[in-house]
This record gives structure tokens, C-alpha cells and sequence, in this order.
């Protein structure tokens, strides 16, 4: 199994999740090459170094991209277009893993339609379904209630995921670098948001609804005094005024 990690230059991050995912479930597969990228974001140049050397002192076989300009969206494109094993998984330099993931709880769920096996977060709402769709919320005195799944629209994710090779791959020549990827996959109108229609995501939770991930880039980001915004389909970070 390859993997694909979209890194910044924050080596205290990327160091706790590899030290989260190599035990809780890359510990658990037989991983191939390590495919990933490190943008110029946040840090130093030599914090950048010092991410290229902790996955190379954690994977034996990897191959780095360092591009000069920060790109989410060219990141991973570059990056699903990398892997040759059958499925891969995706990841970011800023996740831990709650619960440990097994193959036997991977491999029989990317079948069929499925092609992405989305690791559930803890800061998400899942229903209790098999797949995941766009959704539409109405608010009610402040409370919020669901009003309608659009069943025709399924929703993929760049969290942390098990993915189709061949999907990612198609999924990468179609992805403009330079806008969200993730709001690319289940755009409407487009050759990519059309493509995806007829694939599912399967978001994996633990026994009793619970989240198998969680995210750390927010608390990271608040702490640092940078949020992150979505402006014409373009992701891009700015301090908190």
C-alpha cells in the first residue's frame, strides 16, 4: 500500500502524526513508497528540511516534491497521480488517529462503487448511513436540523482516507491546481464533479458512531494566528486580524 502526505513546514506536527499513524495503522498494512509533498507554508526553510528528514527517517522508500510556491490543490494533484498499488492512503501532516485501522476493515469495503474509505473525524455530524452526501441544514430558533440528502451527489474528502488508485488518478487529471480540490470533486457542472457521480465514499467509524480521526490543523492554526478561507474556489491562509 503507497501513501500520499500533503505536508506544510511544521515538523512538531508532522512528527506527532507520524508517530499517531505509524501505530495506530500504517503499523497494520505492508506500506510501499511514500509519496509526498511539502509546501512552503508556515515554518522555514529548515523546518522544511527537518520534515523531509522525519519521513525519511520513518519510510524506507519516498520521494519528496518540494515545490517553491504553496499550492493545496496542486498538492494534491501532484500527489494522487503518484501511487501504483491498488488503493493507497492519504493523509496530512496534521491528524492523530483515535482507533486503529485494519486492513480486514479497508479492503472489503473498496468494492463496487466505493473508492474512498474516509477515516470519520471528530468534528464531523456522520448520519447513520453507508455513504457520504452533500446535505442541506435548516436552522431553527439556533438549532440545526437536517432538511434533505441529495443521494444524487456523493461527497469525497482529502482528510485522511483509503483511496482507489484508479480513481484518484482520473480524479488528479482532471483537478484545476489551482482551487480546492475537495470542493473540485463534487462540483456541479464539471467534467470532474460529473465524473464522481458514479463512485461512493464510505466514511469508517468506530463501534457506536465514533471518530477513527482527529483533526489537530485548527487548534494549530488558532494557537498560530491563521485561519484558513475559501474565495472563488481557491483555499488560502491569512492571519486573524
Amino acid at each position: 500500500m503507497d501513501i500520499t502526505i500533503v505536508c506544510g513546514r511544521r515538523p512538531d506536527l508532522l512528527e506527532r502524526t507520524l508517530a499517531s499513524f505509524g501505530a495506530g495503522i500504517i503499523a497494520n498494512f505492508a506500506p510501499g513508497t511514500v509519496y509526498a509533498n511539502i509546501d512552503p507554508f508556515c515554518g522555514t526553510e529548515a523546518e522544511g528540511d527537518q520534515c523531509e528528514a522525519l519521513l525519511r527517517n520513518h519510510f524506507k522508500s519516498v520521494e519528496i516534491s518540494r515545490p517553491e510556491t504553496p499550492s493545496f490543490g496542486a498538492a494534491v494533484r501532484r500527489l494522487w497521480q503518484k501511487p501504483t498499488s491498488d488503493y493507497f492512503l492519504h493523509m496530512e501532516d496534521d491528524w492523530e488517529v483515535l482507533v486503529p485501522v485494519t486492513p480486514d476493515q479497508i479492503e472489503p469495503r473498496l468494492r463496487g462503487p466505493v473508492v474512498q474509505v474516509q477515516l470519520a473525524s471528530l468534528d464531523r455530524l456522520y448520519l447513520p448511513r453507508t455513504y457520504s452526501y452533500k446535505t442541506t441544514w435548516r436552522n431553527i430558533l439556533g438549532l440545526k436540523f437536517l432538511k434533505r440528502v441529495h443521494q444524487d451527489r456523493p461527497l469525497f474528502a482529502t482528510s485522511p482516507s483509503f483511496i482507489k488508485t484508479s480513481f484518484a488518478r482520473t480524479c488528479a487529471g482532471m483537478m484545476d491546481p489551482a482551487k480546492d480540490p475537495e470542493k473540485q470533486l463534487f462540483a456541479e457542472g464539471t467534467a470532474l464533479g460529473d465524473y464522481t457521480r458514479a463512485f461512493r465514499n464510505h466514511p469508517l467509524q468506530a463501534p457506536g458512531r465514533k471518530a477513527v480521526v482527529r483533526d489537530l490543523g485548527r487548534a494549530w492554526l488558532a494557537e498560530h494566528g491563521t485561519r484558513k478561507r475559501l474565495v472563488d474556489g481557491v483555499s488560502f491562509w491569512e492571519p486573524i486580524a
